[in-house]
């Protein structure tokens, strides 16, 4: 439990907080380290205190030591954003403490965008793969902030083709929150999906259809520009045709589909 990130902050610790690692601390003494700022101590000794324990001034101890210590890891490697998904499942609890969720929003961000960079734009397990898996993760835990949720999808964009982004910009809609359809990115993203075999456009075509009024233009300019018998086509004809936006032509194209 904890290996990557446990790793990481006593690759940063001193020798004397490795060897001291062996005693249990109590809360007032993860409230000594975090009031000192001692945040990677602290941090380490969490699970010191028993899960029927761990009350309200102990989510407020391991909130502050959690987000103090993001701050001490890597952004450029992907670090961050890992360390971030084991403290959420290691610690579920903090994600109602805005002294964790507003750190790790910022510097999670920022993880995501060094871990799309050290991919080089590979995929694989220990590439786009798993920086998709993190960013995905990181968004369904943040409480539904949907801004937060565009920011990563828009972050997403930059580094991937565009329809790899799609479920991302589906994380930032919700049922009285649409604001994100406009944004030219999620209308690019939406329009490359629906470029894909059909089994794999699944989100796009909801995205599509729950952002009609925005993409609507997009959609059809798209629409033109590709061929009969192509995938986009597949994947728009029957929404088009409900919408009276085909010409006879194009409606019979799309019959023989």
């Amino acid at each position: 439990m904890r290996t990557l990130i446990v790793a990481s902050i006593l690759w940063l610790g001193s020798p004397a907080l490795v060897r001291a690692d062996d005693h249990k601390h109590t809360i007032a003494d993860l409230k000594a380290l975090v009031s000192q700022s001692a945040f990677k101590e602290a941090f380490l000794h969490l699970g010191d205190i028993a899960p029927a324990q761990r009350n309200a001034d102990w989510i407020d101890v391991a909130a502050v030591a959690s987000g103090g210590v993001l701050g001490t890891l890597s952004s450029e490697d992907g670090t961050t954003l890992a360390a971030i998904d084991e403290i959420d499942r290691d610690y579920p609890q903090l994600l109602k403490s805005s002294k964790y969720t507003k750190p790790r929003a910022e510097l999670g961000l920022k993880g995501l965008e060094g871990c799309f960079a050290q991919t080089d734009g590979y995929w694989g397990s220990y590439g786009l793969d798993n920086c998709v898996t993190l960013g995905v993760r990181f968004v369904d835990n943040s409480n539904g902030d949907r801004a937060l949720a565009l920011s990563v999808a828009k972050v997403a964009t930059k580094s991937m083709n565009p329809y790899s982004a799609v479920p991302f910009f589906k994380r930032t809609l919700g049922p009285k929150d649409l604001a994100a359809c406009k944004d030219e990115d999620l209308q690019r993203a939406v329009v490359s999906g629906l470029g894909l075999e059909p089994e794999k456009a699944t989100d796009s075509k909801a995205i599509m259809l729950t952002c009609w009024d925005s993409v609507q233009p997009a959609i059809v300019k798209a629409f033109d520009e590709n061929s009969a018998g192509s995938s986009y086509r597949k994947n728009t004809c029957d929404v088009l045709k409900s919408k009276k936006l085909l010409s006879s032509l194009q409606e019979k194209q799309c019959a023989r589909k």
